[in-house]
C-alpha cells in the first residue's frame, strides 16, 4: 500500500522549496550560546506548544505554558497541564534525537514520541500502534486497517531514510500528512505528526524551529487545517487517487511566511539592543544588562531560567535580579516557585519592536499582519 507522496510540481511550489532552501540557514546564529536564543527562544517555545495542544483543544495560552513549564501553578484541568507538560518533553526527546550523530529515523523513536504525548492521559497506550482490533475514525476519514500500520509505517521510514537530500521542507510536509494519514495511534496522532514534522526539520540542523513553527497559525486558523487535511485525504485512505498538491502548496506558503516572520524578529533583535543600552547608559547602568532587559520585555523572566541560560550559579542570578529591581527596570511578581519578574514602567515604555513582533507570532498572525 503507497504513502501521500505524489504531487504535481507547480512552479510556486518549487519556488518556495528553493526560497526556503536558500534563506533557512542564512545569517542565522542561534546556538546555545548565542543572546539571541536566549532572548526570544523561551517564548517561541511556548507558542509552538500552546499552538500545537490547542489545535486538540488545550486551552493554555502561551504566558499559561510559560508558567506551567516554570513550575507555577495556573487555573487550567490538571489534564490540560498534564498535556502541555508532555509536549515540551515530547519535543525535547525529538531535538536531543535528531542532534545525535548517525540519526536514523526508526520504529523506537516515533513510539518514544507519542508515548512522550499521552504518558498519563486517559488514552495513554505507552506509544504502541493500533491493536488489531482497533479501528481509526476521525470525523469522516477512515483511517488504514489496523493490520497495515506496522507496513504503513516501514515504508514511512523508509522513505524518510532514503530522501535525505530531499528539501527539509518538503519532508517536514510529508511525514505532518502521512503521519495522519496513517494514524497509527489511538491517540496524539496530530500532536506526534507535528513534532514529528519538526524532527524532519532539526535533523537538517536548522536551529531554533520553534521560531519557524507553523503551530501557532494552525491554532489560530485550525478550521483551515482540518478542512485542508480533509480535502487532501478525502474519506478513507487511498493516496493512489489523493495527490498532495494542495497540501504542499498550503504547507510551503504557510512555512515561508513563518520564515519572513523569523526573519523579521532577528532584524528587529539589534535595533532593540540598541535602544535598551542607550538607556542603560543613561540611567548609569551597565549596558551589558541590556539582553536580559529585552528578555524580560517578551517573556516573564524567571530566575532559575537567567541562571541556566546565562551559565551564572542561583545566588548571582539572584543578586542580579535584585540589581535591576532596585535600578527600577523590572518588578517582582508572585512567590516561591511562581516568582518571575516583569518590565517596570519605564522598560515598558521603550518603543522595542521585537515584543510586538513575538506577540505575533504567538497568536499566529500572517506577516501582512505585522507592523512595518
Amino acid at each position: 500500500m503507497p504513502l501521500h507522496l505524489t504531487y504535481l510540481p507547480r512552479v510556486e511550489i518549487l519556488d518556495r522549496l528553493n526560497r526556503w532552501e536558500t534563506a533557512v540557514h542564512v545569517g542565522l546564529d542561534l546556538s546555545p550560546a548565542s543572546w539571541r536564543a536566549a532572548v526570544i527562544w523561551d517564548a517561541a517555545r511556548d507558542a509552538s506548544i500552546s499552538g500545537s495542544t490547542g489545535i486538540e483543544g488545550n486551552p493554555l495560552t502561551p504566558a499559561q505554558v510559560e508558567s506551567v513549564l516554570g513550575g507555577a501553578s495556573v487555573q487550567q484541568d490538571d489534564v490540560h497541564v498534564l498535556e502541555v507538560v508532555n509536549y515540551n518533553r515530547a519535543l525535547g526527546i525529538a531535538r536531543d534525537a535528531a542532534a545525535r550523530p548517525g540519526f536514523e529515523w526508526t520504529h523506537e523513536i516515533i513510539h518514544q514520541v507519542n508515548a512522550a504525548v499521552t504518558a498519563g492521559l486517559p488514552t495513554d497506550t505507552h506509544g504502541r500502534y493500533r491493536a488489531p482490533d482497533e479501528d481509526a475514525h476521525v470525523g469522516i476519514f477512515a483511517g488504514p486497517s489496523p493490520l497495515v500500520v506496522q507496513s504503513l509505517m516501514t515504508e514511512l521510514l523508509d522513505w524518510l531514510r532514503g530522501s535525505s537530500q530531499t528539501s527539509s521542507l518538503m519532508r517536514s510536509a510529508l511525514v505532518h500528512l502521512n503521519l495522519i494519514a496513517i494514524h497509527p495511534f489511538m491517540d496524539g496522532n496530530g500532536r506526534t505528526a507535528r513534532i514529528l514534522a519538526a524532527m524532519a526539520l532539526m535533523e537538517h540542523r536548522i536551529p531554533a524551529t520553534e521560531l519557524i513553527s507553523i503551530e501557532a497559525y494552525l491554532r489560530r486558523n485550525r478550521d483551515e487545517y482540518v478542512s485542508m487535511l480533509r480535502t487532501t485525504l478525502g474519506h478513507s485512505y487511498d493516496p493512489d487517487n489523493h495527490p498532495v498538491t494542495e497540501w504542499l502548496d498550503y504547507y510551503t506558503r504557510i512555512s515561508i511566511d513563518r520564515l519572513d516572520v523569523r526573519d523579521r524578529i532577528l532584524d528587529a533583535l539589534p535595533g532593540d539592543i540598541g535602544v535598551i543600552y542607550a538607556a542603560l547608559v543613561d540611567a548609569g547602568d551597565p549596558p551589558e544588562w541590556a539582553s536580559i532587559l529585552l528578555w524580560a520585555r517578551i517573556s516573564r523572566l524567571r530566575t532559575e531560567r537567567v541562571a541556566e541560560l546565562m551559565h551564572r550559579s542561583g545566588s548571582a542570578a539572584r543578586a542580579l535580579m535584585a540589581q535591576l529591581v532596585a535600578r527600577d527596570w523590572l518588578i517582582p511578581y508572585g512567590r516561591t516557585r511562581g516568582r518571575w519578574h516583569g518590565p517596570s514602567p519605564r522598560l515598558a515604555a521603550l518603543p522595542l519592536r521585537v515584543p510586538t513582533l513575538m506577540h505575533g507570532l504567538a497568536d499566529g498572525d500572517p506577516l501582512a499582519l505585522f507592523e512595518g
